[in-house]
């Protein structure tokens, strides 16, 4: 796919130096996290839980690309992104370790990570981000609520697993939720395992509660995250406090599109920067976090299940599927909402115009 700009493929395709001449950068960081989106058939995952993983190459078979790239955000972009890391020498070799892959519906859970062993004295560990799932969406909202969600725990517990596993220093990182558990997982694992880790890298993924940047487990750690934002972020603005030092990454799409990490700019080994946030990224940091930051717990896990109980009521497990289904889906959550009381339906409407205005395209202001 041509995209008319540099963008995370590009790097992959054309950056060959090791990481033994050069050593993991953000872009690689989103390399990665991208590729944690891929679903490994039964026989990838056999071979990464081996003592040696498996090389990043041997996943590019075609007859496995319909169950690694299709029930990906972008399946061709990711298609094409694994093309060019399997033919890459900064690449090809590192592998794929530890895949695990799970969903917890009574939990309310959605996790998913693998890591890649560099060389012998390095790992980079990968989160991947929400999927279309309502289960994973529910859990990401119940973070405005609760001080440690499901996979978040899990987070810190599997990077703890691999750095047993290991030896030498370890960087981790994720897009949009990816990026929120590979932050947590850094700050809240054993100090011993902490020591080693480099970096952690947050690719828009959304920002943490009060509770949970004040546990003492969070003091003096803020060196080590790196948190890049596209300029209209909605997905990585969302939640009251936000890591330090975020920096802003120019996307070439418009609206919620800017999460798109394969629409992010990239300049020779960095991302293409802006020098601040637009419109939507403060409308929404202004309507739905100023909320949040005056509700009650009770207030915000009220707010979050009466959406989640309009959005379940359409009898669809993804929004994928409400939307191929929408003649059916639609009708029945609209009954739903009528049902709700007179406060969680004036809530939820007003959540729903603040998110929709913050997604719309900036338009230049006139001079």
């Amino acid at each position: 796919m041509a995209y008319g700009f540099a963008n995370v493929i590009d790097y992959a395709r054309n950056e060959l130096d090791s990481f033994d001449e050069r050593e993991v950068c953000r872009v690689d960081s989103l390399v990665f996290s991208c590729l944690s989106y891929l679903r490994l058939p039964q026989a990838a995952q056999a071979a990464s839980d081996g003592e040696e993983g498996l090389p990043i190459k041997d996943l590019y078979r075609a007859d496995w690309f319909e169950e690694l790239c299709d029930r990906t955000f972008d399946p061709q972009s990711s298609r094409e992104l694994l093309s060019v890391v399997a033919a890459n020498p900064r690449f090809r070799d590192v592998r794929v370790m530890d895949y695990v892959s799970r969903i917890n519906e009574v939990a309310e859970e959605q996790f998913s990570a693998l890591a890649f062993r560099l060389s012998p004295t390095s790992t980079f560990v990968a989160f991947r981000g929400t999927d279309n799932t309502l289960v994973g969406w529910k859990e990401d909202f119940n973070m405005s609520f609760k001080t440690a969600i499901p996979s978040q725990v899990a987070a810190a517990r599997y990077l703890e697993h691999v750095a047993n596993k290991t030896e030498g220093s370890i960087w981790c990182g994720g897009h949009s939720k990816g990026g929120n558990l590979a932050v947590y997982a850094g700050m809240m694992c054993d100090p011993s395992m902490r020591a080693r880790i480099v970096r952690c890298f947050s690719h828009d993924g959304p920002g943490f509660s009060e509770k949970t940047m004040t546990d003492p487990l969070w003091a003096g750690t803020d060196t080590l995250v790196d948190k890049t934002i596209p300029q209209s972020s909605v997905v990585g603005m969302v939640f009251e406090r936000q890591e330090q030092d975020f920096t802003v990454v120019h996307s070439r799409g418009t609206g919620l599109g800017q999460h798109d990490p394969y629409k992010w700019e990239v300049e020779g080994l960095d991302f293409a920067m802006d020098d601040r946030l637009d419109k939507g990224a403060n409308l929404f940091d202004s309507s739905i976090n100023a909320w949040l930051t005056n509700a009650t717990d009770e207030e915000r896990e009220r707010f979050v299940d009466a959406v989640f109980s309009v959005i379940e009521a359409s009898g669809e497990p993804t929004f994928g599927s409400i939307k191929a289904n929408w003649r059916t889906a639609v009708p029945r959550m609209t009954t739903a909402a009528s049902k709700l009381d007179a406060r969680d339906r004036e809530l939820v409407f007003q959540a729903m115009g603040d998110v929709t205005r913050a997604m719309l395209p900036s338009r230049p202001q006139k001079g």
